[in-house]
């Protein structure tokens, strides 16, 4: 796990109550999201992507790293760690190199593993 990516600070935050309709947010910079509303399209970062405990994404995430603690309605694939918390309900496919689950999280998907430097050449 990179736990300086999970360290560093949020540079947005889609706030609680709101909701974005978009058909895909992009950001090409090592950036990192936090939603605690909701985003109904897909998500393309480089950095991490957080999904808080009131955070929903109908949408694919595309990113280096994920924790989710909130709902995921869609694909997700990280270069580096998807972390699901306790409270997580994901709902779809996980391609990442390296996947924690905690006790009680809901995945309901197929989940496959890989190498970063194999996975990285997946994103080019």
């Amino acid at each position: 796990m990179n736990s300086d990516e999970f360290n560093k600070p949020t540079s947005t935050v889609i706030g609680n109550g709101f909701t974005i309709h978009a058909a895909r947010l992009t950001c090409s910079e090592n950036e990192s999201m936090r939603v605690d509303g909701t985003i109904i399209g897909d998500i393309e970062i480089e950095g991490l992507v957080s999904v808080s405990e009131t955070g929903r994404v109908d949408g694919n995430i595309s990113s280096g790293s994920a924790r989710v603690a909130g709902q995921v309605f869609g694909n997700v694939e990280c270069r580096n760690t998807i972390h699901l918390a306790a409270t997580a309900d994901v709902s779809g496919n996980v391609i990442t190199s390296t996947l924690i689950v905690d006790d009680g999280a809901i995945f309901t998907g197929r989940c496959q593993t890989h190498l970063s430097e194999t996975l990285s050449e997946n994103y080019s």
